[in-house]
């Protein structure tokens, strides 16, 4: 009887493989079949299958271009400083920082696949060139570089037209809130928040291929790594500002729950008193973005 019951279920998509595509059953059984597949995806979708194992955030390592950095000055000004911020090279602490935070990287990642999305900054390409160093199999994981994943722009004019304005600027905005401050000619932390808003509708569509790779890691800006939690965890603006800068070679770790949720595995630097949310954020499984 189950036989039967299992024959009569199937002669259906039997007569469909065998009619002509044109015809008025042939197109109806394609679209119900297509229908199931979408159907069968979504709740794949919802059950959080296709989903990374981990997104990892990685700050680039220290790079020239800075007083603590820098000790030849021309006109008072590092001369690294003199570079475009997009083209600083890593200083050689900055270079040891990459290879340990490759080593650390190889030891959460393991044999798993990987994905590096890199901003196009040079810090952050060559954060990536020594962290490779760790993967013995580097050609199983794939390199995508991305512009939104840039730094800030601070209109780095100022730096070499009038530096005395920095602390004016950094004054500025703290006291406005550095979420919205704007740098003059440049942007505000909201503009990094809608960049990385954008990225993420990347990463959802790349989670849809067959070939997901296990880990997702961004290698990235202090500001991005911070707008980032912000958005996928939904944190207020006041908690933003809250939140202190990353360290060089610093790693924030995302870990997929079974309900296919995000957990923040790594604390957060943030201005005492800590929120009480960022406090959870470290300690709990936080409900992600819903895609």
């Amino acid at each position: 009887a189950a036989a039967l019951g299992a024959a009569a279920g199937a002669t259906p998509f039997m007569a469909w493989a065998l009619l002509p595509e044109d015809s008025v059953y042939g197109r109806a059984m394609t679209a119900r079949v297509a229908t199931a597949v979408a159907e069968y995806n979504h709740r794949v979708w919802q059950r959080g299958d296709k989903r990374p194992n981990r997104i990892i955030l990685v700050r680039h390592a220290q790079t020239h271009g800075y007083s603590h950095t820098c000790d030849c000055k021309v006109a008072g000004l590092p001369v690294c400083n003199l570079k475009p911020e997009m083209d600083r090279p890593l200083t050689e602490e900055g270079k040891l920082q990459a290879l340990r935070a490759g080593i650390a990287l190889k030891h959460i990642i393991s044999d798993e696949t990987c994905t590096f999305f890199v901003s196009p900054y040079k810090s952050c390409k060559q954060t990536f060139s020594y962290i490779s160093g760790a993967f013995s199999d580097l050609e199983s994981h794939q390199y995508v570089e991305d512009p939104r994943l840039r730094n800030q722009d601070r209109g780095d004019w100022y730096l070499r037209h009038a530096p005395e304005k920095e602390e004016e600027y950094l004054r500025e905005s703290e006291r406005l809130g550095k979420f919205f401050y704007r740098w003059p000619n440049g942007e505000s932390a909201a503009d990094v928040y809608d960049r990385m808003s954008s990225f993420m509708e990347t990463m959802y569509r790349k989670w849809q291929h067959v070939d997901r790779p296990d880990n997702f890691v961004i290698i990235t800006h202090s500001v991005c790594i911070q707008a980032w939690i912000t958005r996928w965890f939904h944190l207020d603006t006041d908690t933003f500002n809250r939140l202190e800068k990353f360290k060089n070679g610093q790693i924030a770790v995302m870990e997929k729950q079974k309900d296919g949720s995000y957990r923040l595995v790594t604390p957060l630097p943030c201005k005492p008193p800590v929120p009480e949310v960022v406090k959870f954020l470290a300690s709990n499984p936080v409900a992600s973005d819903k895609r």
